[in-house]
């Protein structure tokens, strides 16, 4: 700047092209990062979902039945409560010798179907624990409760409370 607060040289097409792009790269990064939950939220609903765990051991399915509160990775966040174990043999897809695909059952392996209720908030297109995390089907969760830590698939959500 010179004496009189006026920016010495002059403001040419490249200069207007780097702001353009700085502007780009921020929205960009906004976009990217901020929120996923823009939408209305209710606060304090109840929730029963559905975890399918597949292929574990007759001592994660006995660690399970125990039920119990469910937390987060460090203990801090109730994230709800076991409320019921449904158990099945783990079936494997095999192909026979003449080409068939048949299902066997797969010896001392188990699926559990573990209904957890919990509170969170939802929006108009999500439900959301204490965590942060959506609930969604499909979607991989963690299970970590006093007895076990256990990783599932999300088969189903449920709104308890109206």
């Amino acid at each position: 700047m010179d004496r009189n607060g006026n920016i010495k040289g002059k403001f040419n097409i490249i200069d207007l092209l780097v702001i353009i792009l700085l502007v780009v790269v921020v929205a960009g990064i906004a976009v990217r990062y901020g929120s996923s939950v823009t939408t209305a939220v209710k606060s304090d609903e109840e929730f029963e979902y559905v975890v399918k765990v597949e292929s574990v051991r007759d001592f994660t399915i006995s660690a399970l039945e125990k039920m119990g509160k469910v937390t987060d990775k460090n203990s801090t966040l109730d994230l709800g409560e076991i409320v019921d174990v449904k158990v099945e043999p783990t079936e494997y897809q095999s192909t026979t010798a003449d080409g068939r695909i048949i299902f066997a059952e797969q010896p001392e392996r188990y699926t559990a179907y573990v209904t957890i209720h919990t509170r969170g908030k939802e929006s108009d297109n999500s439900y959301i624990t204490a965590d942060s995390n959506e609930l969604s089907v499909g979607r991989t969760t963690e299970i970590y409760s006093k007895y076990v830590h256990t990783t599932g698939m999300i088969m189903n959500v449920t709104k308890l409370s109206e």
